[in-house]
């Protein structure tokens, strides 16, 4: 199971997990985080409609259908009908956002998904080359040559609707946070989205990005992820 098929799954019920997913969960701090952060949710919602019933509502109901308050019930009709009607709009909005979400600009939504998984950039011991050559075999990529060194998160994650291979890279700088996306052909450029440097760069039958608060490793790093993806230190470092 990876990380798309668990927050699917957990979505569709957040206190219900099957073996696999707990499995799955116990071995990926993202989706631990996830699964923490969509509970909480949930307690939140059951207490906020946990709301205590009047007393005496259902005589007040009563008493006002055989009055014929007319006029009264008209006014509450109105008045609930424009709060429903607000709450639609206000939902329709909600899943219009993040309807739009899925189609902004590819820098956008690397910067997104990095506000959704705060912890990865937490992590800074370094994973082994068979760690890292899991994480892209998940995807169905097989790296030809060994991964750049310092290598600490690595993730099958979803960006938007694109699949990717997420990985964090600590650097004395800052973080830089690097995606391998698989089938997606991203015009190359170096982009600033809400404080944030973006490189997306073509590379084998990718798009490798990269992304951080320091631009300083951004070219070494361009050339290491080439050497690995496609075999072309020459290439990577420069030359014609």
């Amino acid at each position: 199971m990876n990380c798309l098929d668990y927050r699917r799954q957990l979505g569709a019920d957040p206190r219900r997990e099957t073996p696999e997913m707990q499995e799955h969960r116990r071995g990926c701090s993202g989706c631990a985080a996830h699964q923490a952060r969509s509970l909480g949710f949930e307690l939140a919602l059951k207490r906020s409609l946990q709301v205590a019933v009047p007393d005496g509502l259902a005589e007040r109901i009563l008493l006002a259908q055989t009055t014929g308050e007319r006029s009264a019930r008209t006014r509450r009709r109105r008045r609930w009908g424009w709060l429903a009607a607000a709450a639609v709009l206000v939902a329709a909005l909600g899943i219009g956002v993040q309807q739009l979400q899925l189609f902004a600009p590819l820098p956008r939504q690397l910067v997104v998904h990095l506000q959704h998984e705060p912890e990865a950039l937490l992590t800074h011991t370094p994973l082994s080359v068979a760690e890292i050559e899991r994480g892209f075999a998940l995807r169905g990529v097989k790296l030809v040559a060994p991964p750049p060194a310092g290598v600490s998160y690595v993730q099958p994650c979803p960006v938007g609707m694109i699949g990717s291979v997420h990985m964090v890279m600590p650097e004395d700088e800052g973080p830089v946070t690097v995606f391998f996306l698989p089938a997606h052909r991203e015009r190359r450029g170096d982009y600033v989205d809400q404080g944030m440097h973006v490189r997306a760069v073509p590379m084998a039958a990718g798009t490798l990005a990269l992304v951080a608060a320091d631009t300083r490793h951004f070219d070494a790093l361009e050339a290491g992820w080439r050497n690995s993806l496609e075999g072309t230190p020459a290439t990577a470092a420069g030359a014609p």
